[in-house]
């Protein structure tokens, strides 16, 4: 089976090339679907704990008020990454595993966070979503509601896609249209399973 390592940058759309995956049948992990799974249950108290109860409203964590911490203050980033990362490798492994008895042939994992965490050395391939960081800043202001301000401190907080392009085996230049996009990702499927 093989492993890919899906990632991309905040608001470069990574999930939806995914997306586009998991509609083939092939399985994706999704590891920002995983953590917000994680902060509705088994992190609410250690987050409570380690942040401060600002960030716990009615028994949910308040996630801007935890970005605004987070995005802030490196140290903080690392505080929270500590407490989650081992728990979405953990659930990243069963997936594989499951995917490996299931005799897939291919499995997704798109992890935004693949190459700062050092999780690179769990797949095959390291696929790379690529836009420019203006059209990166602009999707996220327009997406999320942020100032440009708050759209740079978390394009600041992860590598650049240049940098993360260098290290890629395949590049997927979503800076277009999704039918350009969608192109790309069919030339791919049919090298893949053809």
């Amino acid at each position: 089976m093989i492993k890919i390592g899906l990632t991309g940058g905040i608001a470069s759309g990574k999930t939806r090339v995914a997306s586009w995956f998991a509609q083939k049948g092939i399985p994706v992990f999704d590891a920002d679907d995983a953590v917000h799974r994680l902060y509705d249950g088994p992190l609410i108290p250690l987050i409570g704990k380690e942040f401060g109860s600002e960030c716990v409203r009615d028994g949910k964590i308040d996630r801007a008020e935890l970005g605004k911490i987070i995005f802030a203050d490196p140290e903080a980033r690392q505080r929270l990454e500590e407490l989650v990362h081992p728990l979405i490798r953990q659930q990243m492994q069963d997936q594989c595993l499951k995917a490996e008895i299931q005799s897939e042939k291919l499995i997704i994992l798109d992890i935004p966070l693949l190459l700062e965490t050092g999780w690179g050395k769990f797949v095959d391939e390291v696929w790379v979503v690529y836009v420019p960081a203006e059209i990166q800043i602009t999707r996220l202001m327009e997406r999320s509601g942020l100032t440009r301000e708050e759209a740079e401190r978390r394009l600041a907080a992860q590598v650049p896609l240049e940098d993360k392009k260098k290290k890629a085996h395949r590049v997927i230049d979503n800076s277009g249209d999704w039918r350009e996009t969608e192109k790309q990702l069919e030339m791919i499927w049919k090298e893949l399973f053809s």
